[in-house]
């Protein structure tokens, strides 16, 4: 590692402390350090979102864009719910109905992305800022949040089940976990995040709300393990990060490919990587965007992003994010009940992850042109 990007990570280090206190969740906090945040949001995290660690410039191939629009996202089809999960027995072959499913029919400007999302993460990355808004009528209000401070209504996940939480089957492998302050393992209870993704270290995040009742009658649908219910319905993401490079040795396919996405919340209900309603077109699929995803491959620079459901599938090309290495990014993604879906890069101080975003401002982002994908 390079002195001067250790001098630099000391120093965004420096700043935190100042700027929080402290980047560790009190003890004694509810939901694992689920608290409220303060007055003035902890400055949101501007002093270490704001350090100038050098400008970030493109590889010369394909076209960075700021502005990417799907239209056409929503339809009428189904997809494959997972109703059920047989654990197995050790010594035994897995029954090849180890994986029960059921069909849901779904219709809507927006399905299947209408319903109940979770936002998931994988490093090499700094988080500074998480929010997300739900409209109503004169705006659109922050209902869940988190900066290296403090969050309300939200909880962190990882897929290391079985260990601190969750569970692990022979045949189901691991379930959803709580995720420690680092995401690196499982705990028993929700902790906080510390804001720093190690390379390949993922996790995904929830509302705080529990899912009542059990099984494929329960509110949220089947699960495993431990969850809470997600997003629904239209609504806004705000995350604000960097993906700096990894700088070891590039020995697996997940190393320094970091990346942001959406997902149908009954995919990590089940088994993120395993029995789950994933698909694409035919037999169907609930629902994954990929807003900024580098790709193992010859441009580490690279941000792109893809869409996928039981309309099909379609991807952004040539056309990327530019990677927030050194200078930190604010992504805004929304999901517009007219059946539109608007992803924006903006500079890391033009939005303030305040407690509302006026219906103007939101207007605003949606009238942005870019590159425009459409569903089938």
């Amino acid at each position: 590692m390079k002195s001067g990007w250790k001098l630099s990570m000391l120093a965004l280090s420096a700043l935190l402390q100042i700027a929080c206190g402290t980047t560790t969740p009190p003890e004694d906090a509810p939901d694992g350090g689920a608290v409220p945040l303060a007055a003035a949001d902890c400055a949101v995290g501007n002093t270490a979102a704001l350090q100038d660690l050098g400008d970030d410039l493109p590889d010369g191939t394909g076209t960075p864009v700021t502005t990417m629009t799907i239209k056409n996202v929503g339809g009428t089809g189904s997809y494959e719910r997972v109703t059920h999960m047989v654990p197995g027995v050790w010594g035994q072959a897995c029954p090849s109905n180890a994986c029960q499913k059921a069909t849901t029919p779904v219709s809507g400007a927006l399905a299947p992305f209408n319903e109940e999302l979770t936002v998931n993460f994988r490093g090499p990355m700094e988080l500074y800022d998480i929010a997300v808004y739900r409209p109503d009528a004169s705006s659109w209000k922050r209902v869940s949040s988190w900066n290296r401070c403090g969050s309300t209504n939200l909880t962190f996940f990882n897929n290391l089940g079985g260990t601190g939480s969750g569970e692990w089957t022979l045949c189901g492998g691991n379930s959803q976990s709580y995720a420690s302050a680092d995401a690196k393992t499982a705990v028993a209870a929700p902790t906080r995040f510390n804001g720093t993704l190690a390379n390949r270290v993922e996790m995904n995040i929830l509302s705080d709300e529990p899912c009542n009742g059990t099984g494929d009658a329960s509110e949220c649908g089947f699960y495993r393990g431990v969850t809470r219910h997600g997003w629904a319905g239209a609504k806004i993401f705000a995350i604000r990060a960097r993906m700096p490079r990894y700088t070891g040795p590039i020995t697996e396919y997940y190393d320094d490919v970091p990346a942001i996405w959406m997902l149908n919340a009954r995919v990590v209900r089940t088994a993120q990587y395993g029995c789950n309603c994933r698909g694409m077109g035919s037999p169907g699929g609930c629902g994954e965007l990929d807003v900024a995803e580098v790709i193992h491959g010859e441009h580490p620079m690279h941000a792109t992003s893809t869409i996928y459901s039981f309309e099909g599938a379609t991807g952004s090309g040539p056309n990327y994010f530019m990677r927030p290495v050194k200078e930190s990014a604010t992504f805004i993604v929304i999901f517009d009940a007219s059946g539109k879906v608007q992803m924006l890069r903006l500079k890391p101080d033009a939005f303030d992850f305040g407690d509302s975003v006026s219906n103007a401002t939101v207007s605003t982002w949606l009238a942005m042109t870019g590159h425009t994908l459409s569903m089938p």
